[in-house]
């Protein structure tokens, strides 16, 4: 039979009995749609082998469901973590699945959770059929530091005993910073001596967090840095760092941060009031007083006023004064107390002359009124004032001194000191004050005597100095007293003036083709420094091979080298015009003019070139027949001199046979005087003559040659005029009747003759050669042309031509006579 999966169905093939062969299990994916039997028989024959006698049957069979499945997880444990700040309804992210493989009432079952603290969470769905997806939430606010971690059951429970899913679930809590530090006091307030020892333990601060592992963990932090104050972050100990002062700040007000391992912080405030220790000793207002009075006056009631003040709290700082040590007439001054201040004052008149250096020397003390109390001293200088009765003297009445001219501007050039035998500062050697006369270029320093230079000297403006020095005391009106003294400076020359040029730049004539060694010119610079400072040396720079120079004197001759103004070179032309002269003094280093001096020479013109024709000797061609005065030739000539020595004029020279021109003097055309004719003169020679205008003149002569060209004037002439010949009748063809003889006195084309019959009786023919002069009979017949008989002798092509030549050109007649 067919449709038994896996086999599990037996069939007795004798007495058809059907029987399972195995178990059934529903939840077999293979039984779960049940089967479809096909059962065969077949008719056996006697022999026992299969007839063709077969019967099929089908059976459906479907296999009935029955509770025989617990519900099952997809996992036997489940682990997962989760922030402790997870919000109630969070959904963990886990993936459970429970399933019952029955069907229908069987596969419905119930999950729960069963363990400690398994309320935090909740489940759902609870109830279930088949299959289904189980979400697990939290149900309550959670804390790591409460609940580190959940570990419960999760159970799947049918109706039917034993019918029992399990697995377990592990869930930890990830640690948040959900804690604070927190201080504890508000406010820490301690007191400390200003003296209290650099590096003193004065507090330890301290805050706690909740927050377990690093997220408890607190550090300590001024929320700004103190400069007297250190904060240990670890353990909150606050040490001093340096000293406290009273007198600065009674009070620090500090705020600190408590910060733990995840950034939270808290704030505190710190406060340290310092209490005052005397430790300030009275200070002088100066770090020394000064008192003076004069000798031989009557008590002074104050001579000095002094005060020290104390920066303690009172009663540290409550001050008395007293002398204590005096350089000398130590009973002559009392010191008391008037509004704070201490006042010294004499009670004797003192003497100068007994008081070493007019100064008196007193020690002062101020003490506080602390325990111990604390004091301080400062000096006080007196000095007791002379009467001025000594004049200033100076060491001598004159000076002289030298100095160099180049000497800069403030230069020190002489310190003078004079001497008062008077010994106070009013009226002795202090109270000396300079002054000077003579020149503004010098001054005195007023105190030291000190004279400088004002401004830069010059030797070569002045050369020398007297000064007037004078040095006065500290008198007033008449018992002032004045020292006097004489300074005479004199100034040492320098190189330090350029050679400059006198009258330059200079111009000058000169006469071309001067002799060598001729005086051109005098340069001349001049230099204001002494000896060979102020010597000038002069030279020709660049170099001039037309002139010398004297290197001394600055006179400039010619050199012999031939000075030409008509000289065609650029560069020699140049030369010979211009002359640029360099000086330098003799000084070390020497001084250089700061510019050349040029000389620009004129070279006057001499008549030394003779007039030079430009287009002679030449062939100009003119036509013959022209009218007289037609213009034939434009000679040219020129002259390199200047003026009148280079103003040429033109003339024909004389002795020809026939004047037939005449050329013009000053613009030198060359014009007909007659009308030319080629058959009587053909060429002429003209013999042309060049002149200048100076003294004595030069000319120069060249040839004109005129051609005189043919013109078509002249009519053929035969020779003889009239030719008488004879013939016979019966001449032949071709017979050569009479050579005629024709001249024309033109040449080339103008002469060239050709020869036709222009008459004839009509009873007679002759034939003309045109080349030739020759004349032939011809048999007597009519040429008709253009349907009309003609008398006229047939042409060939060159009488054709020599007909067209005579209408054109001149022609002439003869006559011949001849007869049969």
């Amino acid at each position: 039979f067919s449709g038994n999966t896996n086999s599990i169905f037996a069939l007795d093939y004798i007495s058809g009995a059907l029987t399972l062969n195995g178990p059934l299990d529903r939840e077999n994916p293979f039984y779960s749609a049940g089967f479809i039997l096909t059962v065969k028989g077949t008719e056996l024959n006697d022999d026992r082998t299969p007839s063709n006698a077969t019967v099929t049957t089908t059976f459906n069979i479907l296999v009935i469901d029955i509770n025989d499945n617990a519900p099952e997880f997809n996992s036997s444990e489940y682990s997962v973590a989760i922030p402790e700040l997870a919000q109630v309804g969070f959904a963990l992210p886990l993936f459970i699945q429970v399933q019952d493989k029955d069907e229908g009432p069987n596969s419905i079952f119930e999950v729960y959770l069963v363990g400690n603290n398994s309320n935090h969470f909740i489940i759902s769905p609870t109830s279930i059929q088949g299959k289904a997806d189980i979400r697990v939430r939290v149900a309550v606010p959670l804390d790591f530091e409460t609940i580190p971690r959940y570990e419960f059951s999760l159970f799947a429970n049918e109706s039917v005993p034993d019918h029992v899913g399990f697995a377990r679930v592990k869930i930890n809590l990830i640690n948040e910073n959900d804690n604070r530090p927190i201080f504890s006091k508000a406010l820490y307030n301690i007191s400390l001596f200003e003296n209290t020892t650099v590096g003193t333990t004065i507090l330890q601060v301290h805050a706690t967090d909740n927050d377990v592992g690093t997220y408890g963990k607190v550090s300590y932090f001024f929320s700004d840095d103190p400069d007297r104050f250190s904060l240990d972050k670890d353990t909150g100990v606050i040490l001093l760092t340096a000293r406290l002062d009273f007198e600065t700040t009674q009070r620090y007000t500090l705020t600190i941060i408590a910060r733990d391992g995840g950034g939270e912080e808290t704030t505190g405030r710190v406060r340290i009031n310092v209490l005052d220790v005397n430790d300030n000793v009275p200070t002088f207002q100066k770090e020394a007083y000064l008192g003076a009075l004069r000798e031989n006056e009557p008590s002074v009631t104050q001579v000095v006023r002094l005060r020290a003040s104390d920066e303690d709290s009172p009663p540290n700082n409550q001050i008395t004064y007293s002398i204590v040590q005096a350089s000398a007439f130590r009973d002559y001054f009392d010191i008391t107390v008037s509004e704070g201040y201490g006042v010294i004052s004499v009670n004797h008149p003192l003497d100068y002359e007994q008081v070493a250096n007019g100064v008196i020397y007193l020690t002062v003390m101020a003490k506080d009124a602390g325990n111990p109390p604390l004091n301080s001293t400062v000096p006080i200088t007196i000095e007791v004032f002379d009467e001025n009765d000594n004049p200033p003297t100076f060491s001598k009445p004159s000076y002289i001194i030298t100095v160099m001219e180049d000497i800069m501007a403030g230069a020190t050039v002489l310190f003078l000191n004079a001497t008062d035998m008077d010994r106070s500062r009013e009226y002795g050697q202090e109270s000396i004050i300079y002054s000077l006369e003579g020149s503004s270029h010098f001054r005195i320093n007023a105190r030291s005597g000190e004279i400088t230079t004002t401004s830069l000297l010059d030797r070569e403006a002045k050369s020398e100095y007297i000064l007037i020095v004078r040095a006065v005391d500290g008198g007033v009106g008449h018992h002032q007293k004045t020292g006097i003294a004489m300074v005479n400076i004199t100034l040492l020359d320098i190189n330090d003036n350029y050679p400059t040029w006198k009258d330059e730049p200079y111009f000058i004539n000169l006469v071309e083709m001067t002799p060598p060694n001729s005086d051109v010119t005098t340069v001349v610079a001049i230099d204001p420094d002494l000896g060979e400072n102020g010597t000038v040396v002069y030279s020709i720079r660049p170099p001039n091979k037309f002139y010398s120079l004297n290197s001394t004197t600055g006179k400039i001759r010619t050199t012999g080298v031939l000075l030409d103004r008509e000289n065609p070179n650029a560069q020699e032309a140049q030369l010979m015009r211009r002359i640029v002269v360099s000086v330098t003094d003799c000084g070390r280093p020497p001084l250089r003019a700061t510019s050349s001096a040029t000389v620009f020479v004129n070279l006057l013109d001499l008549n030394d070139n003779d007039p030079t024709f430009q287009n002679l000797p030449f062939t100009a061609e003119t036509p013959e027949g022209l009218p007289a005065g037609s213009s034939v030739f434009q000679v040219v000539a020129i002259d390199l001199d200047e003026g009148p020595n280079g103003q040429v004029t033109y003339r024909m020279q004389v002795g020809m046979p026939r004047m037939d021109f005449l050329i013009n003097s000053t613009s030198g055309l060359v014009t007909s005087t007659a009308e030319l004719d080629r058959e009587r003169i053909a060429e002429y020679y003209l013999r042309v003559v060049a002149s200048d205008a100076g003294v004595p003149s030069k000319s120069s002569t060249s040839t004109l040659t005129v051609k005189v060209l043919d013109v078509n004037d002249e009519n053929p002439t035969f020779f003889p005029a009239v030719y008488n010949v004879s013939l016979p009748e019966n001449v032949a063809r071709d017979f050569k009747v009479v050579r005629l003889n024709c001249t024309d006195a033109d040449i080339g084309l103008n002469a060239e003759l050709s020869y036709f019959i222009t008459g004839m009786n009509p009873l007679q023919s002759a034939r003309c050669h045109p080349g030739s002069a020759w004349l032939e009979p011809q048999p007597q017949h009519l040429q008709r042309e253009g349907g009309r008989g003609s008398p006229w002798p047939r042409f060939d092509l060159q009488t054709a031509h020599a007909l067209r030549k005579r209408a054109k050109n001149r022609s002439v007649t003869g006559e011949s006579f001849f007869s049969q």
